[in-house]
């Protein structure tokens, strides 16, 4: 194994249940000599690979690793990874696909990719429109808590729902399945289905959806667009550490 290849591997032990690794955890990690991953350790600090961890005792990644994190994270904005993934989605399925955020208590949508079928669903991009309006806008709630979402409807009244209990119920099956739905459209049958994600090193929390009439979908094809949704999510966790995806 090459020096390069041996770095690699060292670099890849760190976990973030293990952001500090001793020489002796390294060694056995890699079931290699103690002396042999001393000296690389000890040179991959040298170059900022890695930096010695505060107690002295053993190393984490360095600064170097952060900046070439921070140039990767630039190239892949959240809302590009979105975006690709949500034209993908609309090639598989033919379902038409919505991106929005979230601002001031109501969701702004930001892109739309028509889909195959005819229907033209009223959702335009600019707009701005009630946070349980859109399914993603339910997954975006669905990312606080109980108590977080009491609060954010104390802030903004307006979107309260009638039932909150009732309500509350709905979010937590949408945290179990990781997807959301929206049926109260002003389409009659037509139907949502949407997830959202976050990149934790700019925060931004991003919902997505894909949008059907009910009378062209069965059962099964609408288990199917969900389960994309979430396996989409799940690819650009992989992209910006969500752990809420990766954990999953």
């Amino acid at each position: 194994m090459s020096s390069l290849a041996k770095a690699s591997s060292i670099l890849a032990c760190f976990t973030t249940e293990e952001t500090d690794l001793t020489v002796s955890r390294v060694a056995e990690k890699l079931v290699l000599p103690k002396s042999s991953v001393s000296r690389l350790m000890k040179e991959m600090a040298e170059l900022g690979l890695l930096q010695r961890a505060s107690d002295g005792r053993g190393y984490g990644p360095g600064y170097m690793l952060f900046q070439l994190g921070s140039i990767y994270q630039m190239r892949f904005d959240i809302i590009e990874i979105v975006d690709r993934i949500v034209r993908d989605l609309v090639k598989q399925t033919g379902c038409t696909g919505y991106i929005g955020l979230l601002d001031d208590g109501e969701i702004v949508a930001m892109r739309k990719h028509l889909g195959t079928d005819a229907v033209r669903y009223r959702i335009e991009v600019g707009r701005r429109y009630p946070i349980t309006y859109l399914s993603f806008g339910k997954a975006l709630l669905a990312r606080r808590s109980d108590a977080e979402i009491q609060g954010f409807f104390t802030k903004y009244p307006a979107a309260r729902p009638a039932k909150m209990s009732v309500f509350l119920k709905e979010i937590g099956t949408i945290r179990a399945q990781g997807w959301a739905e929206a049926t109260q459209t002003s389409v009659p049958g037509a139907h949502g289905l949407g997830v959202a994600v976050i990149s934790p090193l700019s925060e931004q929390l991003i919902g997505y959806s894909l949008s059907f009439h009910a009378d062209l979908v069965s059962r099964q094809t609408r288990h199917e667009i969900a389960m994309a949704l979430v396996n989409s999510a799940r690819r650009a966790a992989a992209l910006t550490r969500d752990a809420y995806w990766l954990n999953r």
